[in-house]
């Protein structure tokens, strides 16, 4: 099979049927305005957009204009759905966001109101992860991932 083949599923059309990334994230939001700010205030994400009464679309970026040029998934908080809030730390259906500098995100979510579930720490991996979790203000948990990390608490994960 060719790398084309492989790429497309074998013998299908070019552009037929293709998965071309991850749109958006869909997070329940018991309280819709609470969450986004949330959101605005921890991650530093700009609101981009809205769907009717019920959900707030929010991207990475210091201003609306270059939240909307971002091309990563989106973050979309949404009132009609549940949190994940009844799993435990590990057996849950999690969001997870890539960090840099772990220890203040982690530390900033905390201070806009959500709960640390674990704090950040080094998996035994070759990658130099750093891995912390939080429950956001509508009891959803977030896990917080820093691969490569340069923060010196944690560069020993990364020597071994």
């Amino acid at each position: 099979m060719s790398s084309e083949d492989s790429r497309t599923g074998g013998g299908v059309e070019k552009d037929a049927g293709m998965v071309i990334g991850v749109g958006y994230v869909r997070i329940p939001a018991a309280d819709l305005q609470g969450l986004a700010e949330f959101y605005k205030t921890t991650f530093g994400m700009q609101q981009i957009g809205g769907i009717l009464d019920h959900a707030i679309m929010l991207n990475v970026g210091a201003t609306v204009e270059e939240a909307l040029a971002n091309k990563n998934p989106r973050v979309i908080v949404d009132r009609r759905m549940k949190s994940n809030r009844a799993y435990g730390p590990n057996d849950n259906n999690c969001w997870v966001f890539m960090t840099k500098g772990i220890e203040q995100v982690i530390r900033r979510a905390e201070k806009n109101g959500a709960t640390v579930v674990m704090e950040p720490y080094p998996p035994v991996s070759q990658m130099g992860m750093v891995v912390g979790k939080f429950r956001d203000p509508s009891g959803n948990q977030i896990e917080l991932t820093e691969v490569g990390t340069d923060t010196s608490l944690y560069l020993h994960a990364a020597k071994k």
